[in-house]
């Protein structure tokens, strides 16, 4: 077991200060705390703060994640119902660019307004990196829908992105 592997088993002690501690060492190793990205994606929605804060760090600097966990990610999108969790885990999948492109259309059901409207945003801007050039005319549809969009958030993104 490598030193994030056992920092990610801490990160789910019962205990607040060894949680706080791995967070701070995960958020202090960079892209070397990519074994612990799902226990890193579930404490952003830690009872403690300091926990919470010292592992959005550890995502912000994270870098991108080797590729075999874009599969891991995925399935952490897909089951999990904390808007926190899925925020960091839609912008960690916007890393992995048009590799990450076979999730696109995974990433589009986020567009809906079943959702809230900053994972409605964060999909958006996912998506625009993610797709393949065979999906940009489905994403530029898709955006066009979005700039009549009831939420005016939602409109002023989507006609930015269909600009860019």
């Amino acid at each position: 077991m490598n030193d994030a592997e056992q920092l990610a088993v801490e990160l789910q002690s019962a205990d607040i200060k060894t949680r706080q501690r791995a967070a701070e060492q995960l958020a202090r190793m960079a892209d070397e705390a990519g074994p612990a990205l799902i226990p890193l994606l579930n404490a952003v929605g830690d009872a403690d703060e300091t926990v919470r804060e010292w592992s959005v760090e550890a995502l912000e600097n994270l870098g991108t994640p080797p590729q075999q966990q874009i599969a891991i990610l995925i399935d952490y999108l897909k089951s999990t119902k904390s808007t926190d969790p899925q925020w960091f885990a839609l912008k960690i999948l916007s890393r992995y660019g048009t590799e990450a492109s076979e999730h696109f259309d995974l990433v589009t059901q986020f567009f809906s307004s079943d959702h809230p409207q900053n994972i409605r945003m964060q999909a958006i801007k996912t998506a625009c990196k993610i797709a393949s050039a065979d999906q940009q005319q489905y994403l530029k549809d898709k955006l066009k829908k979005l700039t009549a969009d009831e939420d005016p958030r939602i409109q002023h993104l989507a006609n930015e992105e269909l600009i860019r």
